[in-house]
């Protein structure tokens, strides 16, 4: 493998939950197996920007915003500095992340997610990189997502060239790579969200699904219980996210719980999202049925509970159902309800026998007793799933890498030819 990447710098804004970070996380990790030389530098808003410093990975943090679901009339909003208007913060957040490309000259400029940045904060780097196609200071400018999104429209930006005439630049072709971390059968972006644009088609690589661990990093049992200190008990995971449904969900499980006596012969951990509202976990924890449930704030590791919990009870959010199939775990899946209908999309994708979905309102207006006694009685094998987050890694980075390859041959082989003339 030729090395002549040696500088990547990876954008994820991480504005709603913190998957993306973990998503990011996985990929950079993936590839710094096969080339540890590469310094990595990611920005983002992330509110954990630790996971990324325990892996010797620099972070820009970026004055954090938020996208509240539950908000209809100003969805947006800056997460700590209130009195700051958003105008401002992302003036400011894209002062940042120029300066940032600037100092750094990035071989490749890897973007998750959004392809023009949170507010579209990203468009002057995709002006560079417009500027520069073809020359010697181009980049590679790649992008990865989940696969099932929200629509995103490829921008024409419109512009003056020194003919005066109004042409614009399509955000598609600026794209060298298009890396779909999800399988092709699940989501064809393309088809579903990019307008089954036939140039566009040549730079999606669909990769598969990736997990930040993969099966044989994850800790046994008795590693588990002692690094979250738990007893030698049967566990079951809950864990339901940062919306406003979380109390009256948890209060519901909380109800079947102990109508059901299954505290006594099972640890019930309750994961209460670092984003939900401090007053509605206040009140999660404060349930009369909390007494015998052990509450866990930010877990980096949920996978090494989820390996080890005799029912899982989550969201269908990328990573956590990836967690799912990757441990083979026995799993109540509650899709979360929003716009884009994101992860009941997933839920339909494939059936899993170690699967079952309930909608919140199944679940509420539902005597679930008898489901989750029955979920934790039924004899089905764990049959795990396995990710490799490596070999998706090494694919990235050879691809990337043969890019920049045939660019130098390319550049050579012209000075040469201009040389002999």
């Amino acid at each position: 493998m030729s090395k002549n990447i040696k500088r990547i710098l990876v954008y994820t804004h991480n504005s709603i939950g913190l998957g993306h970070a973990f998503r990011t996380l996985a990929v950079i990790t993936g590839i710094r197996k096969w080339r540890p030389d590469i310094n990595f530098l990611v920005i983002s808003s992330t509110s954990v920007p630790q996971i990324f410093f325990d892996e010797g990975i620099d972070v820009i943090k970026l004055p954090s915003v938020k996208l509240d679901i539950d908000c209809k009339s100003e969805p947006m909003q800056p997460r700590y500095l209130a009195d700051c208007d958003l105008e401002s913060i992302f003036d400011f957040r894209q002062r940042l992340i120029l300066e940032t490309f600037d100092f750094f000259r990035p071989d490749v400029l890897l973007v998750e997610h959004n392809m023009t940045g949170q507010m579209s904060e990203l468009m002057p780097l995709l002006m560079k990189k417009w500027m520069r196609q073809g020359g010697p200071a181009d980049f590679i400018l790649a992008h990865m997502c989940r696969g099932i999104m929200r629509w995103v429209p490829l921008l024409s930006i419109p512009y003056q060239n020194p003919r005066h005439r109004s042409e614009s630049i399509n955000i598609g072709k600026l794209y060298d790579f298009m890396y779909v971390l999800e399988d092709r059968q699940v989501i064809d972006i393309n088809k579903a969200f990019l307008g089954n644009d036939p140039e566009l088609e040549k730079k999606i690589r669909y990769l598969g699904k990736i997990t930040n661990k993969i099966y044989e990093e994850l800790p046994d049992r008795q590693s588990t219980l002692s690094n979250f200190a738990l007893p030698d008990k049967p566990v079951i995971l809950v864990s339901l996210g940062r919306n406003r449904m979380v109390p009256v969900l948890s209060k519901k499980l909380l109800q079947i719980f102990e109508e059901a006596q299954i505290s006594r012969d099972y640890q019930v951990l309750m994961v209460l999202d670092t984003y939900l509202d401090r007053e509605l976990a206040c009140d999660v924890r404060s349930y009369r049925g909390s007494k015998s449930v052990r509450f866990l704030d930010f877990v980096p590791d949920l996978v090494d509970l989820v390996n080890h919990s005799e029912l899982v009870i989550s969201r269908a959010g990328y990573n956590t159902f990836n967690e799912v199939l990757l441990t083979g775990a026995k799993a109540l899946l509650i899709p979360e309800s929003h716009g884009s209908r994101e992860q009941e999309q997933r839920c339909r994708s494939v059936p899993y026998e170690n699967i079952v979905v309930k909608t919140e309102e199944e679940l509420l207006l539902d005597d679930s007793v008898d489901l989750i006694r029955n979920l934790l009685n039924g004899g089905r094998p764990r049959v795990p799933t396995k990710f490799n987050k490596y070999e998706l890694g090494k694919a990235m980075i050879e691809e990337m890498e043969e890019w920049t390859t045939q660019k130098h041959e390319s550049r050579n082989w012209i000075a040469e030819l201009r040389i002999q003339s």
